[in-house]
């Protein structure tokens, strides 16, 4: 079973990686974020995606397609995101957001 998940999650990476988007710019990594979902509301702190309360790192940093070092401040409602989370003193924070191009919502999935 591992072997076929293993097998799976390679061509779905190498089909991935040869999206016109990822090869436009290099800030645009699958791999590196595990969870997908929808901005309900963003403040200076917090973010709320479908519905979950999260805490933003100090350092949190959000890329869009043709800017890998945009500003958070960018973010509204109802926009897709990918984005990954670091853990300190026990807290779940979140440190990448990846803003997902509303044309390409279809083609996005958190990797397992």
């Amino acid at each position: 079973m591992n072997r076929i998940k293993l097998i799976i999650t390679l061509f779905f990476s190498a089909w991935l990686f040869s999206s016109p988007l990822l090869a436009a710019s290099t800030s645009w990594s699958l791999g590196t974020f595990r969870h997908l979902g929808v901005v309900d509301e963003v403040s200076r702190n917090w973010i709320f995606i479908d519905d979950t309360k999260y805490r933003l790192s100090p350092t949190a940093k959000l890329a869009t397609t043709d800017n890998s070092k945009a500003s958070i401040n960018l973010l509204k409602r109802r926009q897709m995101i990918g984005f990954s989370t670091i853990t300190i003193n026990n807290r779940q924070l979140i440190d990448q957001i990846w803003l997902i191009p509303e044309n390409e919502h279809r083609l996005y999935r958190p990797i397992p």
